[in-house]
């Protein structure tokens, strides 16, 4: 499907920014030479969440800063490397942030953050099979605090793979882990449409409507569009009606827009749009 397409392409964003979206780290003025006295593995440790922080910031040259600070202490640190990384495949240097990964990874094959870093990676340079390793060993760390995300991240290898049911799978556990998931209940919806599973189907759309109520959020394209299809196969023209005529007043140049009209195009009813 189309609107899958569109998530498969934002995957090399949508995948960083879940995973460093979970660290805590925060930005602080620090003295460098007290730092650098302090015990080297706390350097470290700071050096690196200053690193990751700044690259949630997209302050690349200060990210880097703190990171050649950290690996001057400890050149093989885990962290330290996988986190430079990131900042090289942001640069769009591949070569270079593929060797920092595989140094984090000889320093400790079972790093998990590392491990879902270069997963990542691979997955944004057309490497899915290789992607998908590096995410299955990642998800066997079940003290991993981002491991719903990294179903995710596995979901959407299995699709681009063509293993509908696999990624069917994924997203499910996704979900027993984070019910809240709204990537995922989308995700799995369009799965199951796609499969016509629609029982199922209008079982984690509702999931989706409940959570964008919950938050005051708005529908997306694709959630009315998700619903509209739901909809027209159970019949219910007033709810195909209302949603198309909502996708159409909120998104009216979406694609998903276009779709939708094709489809009510072979319906009879009208969803009263000019």
């Amino acid at each position: 499907m189309l609107v899958l397409n569109k998530q498969l392409k934002l995957f090399k964003y949508i995948a960083l920014l879940g995973l460093l979206l979970i660290l805590q780290a925060c930005v602080t003025t620090t003295n460098s030479s007290l730092t650098d006295k302090a015990d080297p593995v706390v350097a470290v440790e700071r050096y690196v969440a200053l690193g990751l922080e700044y690259i949630r910031r997209n302050d690349l040259h200060r990210a880097r800063k703190h990171l050649n600070r950290a690996l001057e202490i400890a050149p093989l640190d885990s962290a330290a490397n996988a986190a430079l990384g990131l900042v090289y495949h942001q640069e769009g240097e591949l070569e270079e942030a593929e060797t920092y990964f595989l140094t984090s990874l000889e320093t400790d094959p079972n790093y998990t953050r590392g491990l879902s870093y270069y997963g990542a990676f691979l997955y944004s340079v057309d490497r899915i099979d290789e992607a998908l390793v590096q995410f299955e060993r990642a998800a066997k760390d079940t003290t991993y605090e981002g491991r719903a995300q990294i179903f995710s991240n596995i979901a959407l290898c299995e699709l681009k793979l063509g293993d509908k049911q696999k990624a069917i799978e994924a997203y499910t556990v996704t979900l027993r882990l984070d019910r809240t998931n709204g990537r995922a209940l989308s995700g799995i919806t369009e799965l199951l449409i796609s499969v016509n599973n629609y029982e199922q189907a209008q079982h984690y759309y509702n999931r989706l409507v409940r959570l964008i109520r919950e938050r005051g959020m708005k529908h997306s394209a694709q959630s009315l569009w998700l619903g509209i299809r739901i909809a027209h196969y159970y019949r219910s023209h007033q709810q195909v009606s209302t949603l198309a005529g909502l996708l159409d007043q909120m998104y009216p140049d979406t694609e998903e827009n276009k779709l939708s009209k094709s489809l009510l195009g072979v319906n009879p009813m009208s969803t009263g749009a000019n």
